[in-house]
């Protein structure tokens, strides 16, 4: 049977900062290539504003950039069930991963995109997320 094509894709942190901070292109056309759809969490746009205005950096570029490269998935209450039905089960389970990871993994799984990182370690917790992890070359 031959395997779905994913063409949406989420954006974790990691891969923001890799492509605006650390300027790797070769990854930006990968994914501009590869998917139909970016999206990008909320979260993940507040992460990585947060560092550079509490490095006292100008964000306003960087805002536009992003919101430019993908669409923002704001906050639903779906979103917050199925964020509190993981959370719920990877803490009695005695997996917990912080809340910002739980946060995004369930917005990839409402979005059935493929999540796409260089921070596996939390993200493989949760069953049926699909993770893409690039490999990723000195600059």
């Amino acid at each position: 049977m031959k395997e779905a094509v994913i063409t949406r894709c989420v954006l974790d942190t990691s891969i923001l900062i890799e492509i605006f901070d650390r300027g790797n292109k070769d990854l930006l056309k990968n994914l501009v290539s590869k998917y139909k759809v970016i999206y990008i969490p909320w979260i993940c746009l507040y992460e990585y504003l947060y560092g550079h205005r509490y490095l006292d950096m100008d964000i306003e570029e960087r805002k536009k950039a992003i919101e430019k490269l993908g669409k923002v998935i704001w906050n639903t209450q779906e979103l917050v069930l199925k964020t509190l039905e993981i959370d719920v089960r990877l803490h009695k389970e005695g997996r917990a991963i912080p809340f910002s990871d739980v946060l995004i993994a369930s917005i990839t799984l409402m979005l059935n995109a493929e999540l796409i990182t260089l921070d596996k370690r939390h993200f493989d917790r949760i069953p049926r997320l699909k993770l893409y992890i690039p490999s990723i070359t000195s600059q």
